[in-house]
């Protein structure tokens, strides 16, 4: 990975480096801590005090700018860094792996045949016409079928007394 280092201010008020570097060429092909150990590297610095606050890109371009603080306490770094971004600099935690019974278990219950039972299909209520039966029947009628389906419609919802 090939970086170049733009800007590297020494911050006295907070107690840190703050470096901007561009990644020429390698837009998309790392991660995070590819980059903070790549920059380590680069600045001599072990990679516990440098933390990523932003690595963006633009359309168009393979180069990726990058904006890195380098604390020399990690305390500070604590107090000033928002919890979201010293989350985002944590080596992803290896995920606990699924014990084996389980698995096994898994396993027997996808092998298992499904029967007849446990397959259900919808059912159809008799007496009730589908809507899309009717909406086609009235559409393919003569117009003299369709007044008389009307007239018998209108005659049952109306309240006689």
């Amino acid at each position: 990975m090939d970086i170049e280092v733009r800007s590297d201010k020494e911050n006295l008020l907070f107690g840190r480096r703050e470096v901007e570097c561009i990644f020429r060429g390698s837009y998309g092909h790392f991660s995070r801590i590819d980059a903070v150990q790549a920059l380590s590297k680069k600045i001599k610095t072990t990679h516990q005090k440098v933390f990523v606050i932003s690595i963006h890109g633009q359309s168009g371009s393979r180069d990726a700018e990058g904006l890195f603080y380098i604390y020399d306490d990690e305390n500070n770094a604590k107090k000033d860094i928002p919890d979201y971004i010293l989350t985002r600099n944590k080596p992803n935690a290896s995920k606990p792996e699924k014990s084996e019974t389980s698995s096994k278990a898994d396993e027997a219950e996808k092998a298992k045949p499904i029967t007849d039972e446990e397959v259900k299909s919808p059912v159809v209520e008799a007496g009730k016409p589908s809507e899309q039966k009717s909406e086609t029947k009235l559409a393919t009628e003569s117009p003299k079928v369709l007044n008389d389906e009307k007239a018998k419609f209108a005659g049952k919802t109306r309240k006689t007394t």
